[in-house]
């Protein structure tokens, strides 16, 4: 629940976010001390408390950071938003276009064909063009299509709000990602304009900041279901969505339960078809806890295959387990008697593997004093190496490497044989090895055997001088780095076919 946020403080027993059905009362508001930022007026705008209305203030800070809709500085008062506001009306640019996905400005997994992200986009902006079509029509004819009376009634009288309403849901829509918007819910909607109604005119500059109006509607999505789902309470929740399998019914239904409870940048949130794909093999697991700002985040997600936890992913979507939640997730899984997938596929390990790779990076050397994870994050080189068991030693005289054999997989478990590729780790390659001047060993950048684990570098080290032994790689990759793999190894270079 909020207790605090700056100088504004909300009664615990009525925190505006708990969405507890005991608590009936009214939300109250108590401000501890004036707010010292509503002294504060830029050119144009008035100080946030003169505008008559919280939307009125914010439609101003929309057009004072936006020039797509043209309005003039000298508009932005609480005496002349209103004007302003019927003027981008009136000319129809109240709702510009939302941005489409583009596959060339998306920092794909090297290993996704292109095909394959071409695919994704196209699926990603007819979904856009789906949920858009349903925002804009209730905004711009709330009358006939909002069936909430309330709703409809606030969003006919007050055109800043529709404003407000729009810029949320596209704001985190852009070229470069692939997150859809999220769905229409009356029911969360009006619980989130009524929220931002009760704010104190003193309170507008801080409380408005933090949490959004977005923030707020999609905790409200997710609260608004969990209470449903009798797991609305201020602890941590796992949530199960059963699979079509186990519960054929309620398919789609399970399905939007899985949207709204997914992080925005899981592929379940992000396309509708993946959500479906994801229930039609197996359930869903989902670990929320609240926030700082007593809001729901979901922190961990788990599909299933075949009736074992198959993918694990935390809010990166990078294919890592949280790292300060693998004992939590292991307890989980322990707990309720579900077994783990292993090994490896093209895009994504197996559950064992995820966690073995996050206890991996939790490690701890003595003689380097830093986990894993935080020589990756320092670009520590010299503790990485150690970390990968690659011996390593620095010149001190030009702070250059020579190390042992490179071979750009790991393995996690040598009783079992259970081996990683190095990009799993997360890490950059080229980084890896741009101060190694010595191989003293072989230089293997490809087996032959799986290209997933083949090397990742795009260049070869600029202070690489020599390999002691021979050099390992791909056609591919000699076609590219050919003369310079035969300079650094005197010849001695095995292409694999």
């Amino acid at each position: 629940m909020i207790s605090k946020i700056a100088n504004l403080s909300f009664i615990p027993k009525y925190g505006i976010l708990n969405n507890n059905k005991k608590q009936n009362s009214t939300p109250q508001v108590s401000v501890t001390a004036p707010m010292r930022a509503d002294s504060v007026c830029f050119t144009g705008k008035s100080m946030p408390s003169m505008y008559s209305t919280v939307f009125e203030y914010l439609s101003a800070e929309i057009f004072g950071r936006s020039k797509k809709f043209g309005v003039d500085g000298s508009m932005l008062s609480a005496s002349k938003i209103g004007e302003a506001v019927n003027g981008v009306f009136e000319k129809g640019i109240a709702f510009p276009e939302y941005k489409y996905s583009s596959s060339d400005k998306i920092k794909w997994k090297s290993y996704i064909p292109q095909d394959i992200r071409d695919f994704s986009i196209d699926k990603i902006n007819e979904a856009r063009a789906e949920r858009f079509g349903n925002w804009k029509r209730c905004l711009e004819n709330p009358s006939e299509n909002v069936k909430n009376k309330e709703l409809a009634s606030k969003l006919e009288k007050n055109k800043s709000l529709r404003l407000v309403i729009w810029d949320a849901v596209t704001s985190e829509i852009k070229e470069n990602n692939r997150h859809i918007p999220v769905p229409l819910n009356e029911k969360a909607l009006i619980e989130t304009v009524n929220d931002f109604e009760k704010i104190e005119p003193i309170s507008r500059a801080v409380r408005c900041a933090k949490p959004s109006f977005l923030e707020v509607y999609t905790h409200r999505l997710r609260d608004n279901l969990l209470m449903k789902m009798g797991k609305s309470g201020d602890r941590a929740v796992w949530v199960k969505i059963p699979s079509k399998k186990h519960d054929r019914f309620n398919f789609d239904k399970n399905i939007e339960h899985l949207e709204t409870l997914s992080c925005r940048n899981w592929c379940t949130r992000s396309s509708v078809d993946k959500a479906r794909e994801a229930l039609e093999e197996g359930d869903f697991y989902i670990y929320l806890k609240r926030n700082g700002l007593s809001m729901w985040d979901p922190l961990v997600g788990m599909t299933t295959y075949e009736g074992k936890i198959d993918q694990i992913q935390g809010i990166e979507n990078n294919n890592i387990v949280p790292l300060n939640l693998v004992g939590e997730i292991k307890s989980f899984i322990k707990a309720n008697n579900l077994k783990c997938q292993s090994g490896l596929s093209d895009e994504y390990p197996k559950a064992t593997q995820s966690i073995m790779i996050s206890e991996k990076l939790n490690e701890v050397l003595p003689e380097v004093k830093k986990s894993f994870a935080k020589a990756i994050k320092d670009k520590d080189s010299i503790s990485m190496f150690k970390y990968l068991g690659v011996n390593v030693q620095e010149d001190s005289a030009d702070n250059l490497l020579t190390i042992g054999t490179y071979k750009p997989s790991y393995n996690l478990n040598k009783n079992s044989g259970i081996s990683i590729p190095y990009s799993m780790f997360g890490f950059n390659e080229d980084e890896l090895l741009s101060a190694v001047k010595v191989i003293n060993g072989n230089f293997v950048l490809s087996t032959g055997k799986n290209k997933l684990f083949d090397s990742l570098i795009t260049k070869i080290p600029e202070n690489l001088q020599k390999v002691t032994g021979r050099v390992e790689c791909s056609k591919a990759q000699y076609e590219k780095f050919g003369a310079d793999l035969e300079r650094i190894s005197g010849g001695k270079v095995f292409v694999h076919n």
